[in-house]
């Protein structure tokens, strides 16, 4: 079952055009398996890992840099990173 989040514990990032989703949560154990999707629309943004790892939360009162979306978009996903430090984690593609 996904994690519900709120707007304090996730970022929107870009790291030289690449976009990231900073999750100011613990890194799951999950992390390093493949098969995680991004599902980012207007009101909210949805996380999926394999197996039962997920994180859902608004996207009011976010903020994305500008240009993040069509970063999303080009890059077909975005990297996750989990904590408040740390390099990306995992690769999220929309979905």
């Amino acid at each position: 079952m996904p994690m519900t989040l709120t707007p304090d514990q996730v970022r929107f990032e870009l790291h030289d055009g690449m976009p990231v989703i900073r999750l100011l949560v613990a890194r799951p154990a999950e992390a390093a398996a493949a098969g995680w999707s991004l599902m980012s629309r207007v009101t909210l943004c949805v996380v999926d890992g394999p197996g039962d790892a997920g994180y859902l939360f608004p996207r009011f009162g976010l903020e994305a840099p500008d240009g993040w979306e069509e970063a999303a978009e080009q890059h077909e996903g975005a990297y996750v990173v989990f904590g408040d430090a740390g390099e990306a984690n995992v690769f999220a593609q929309n979905v």
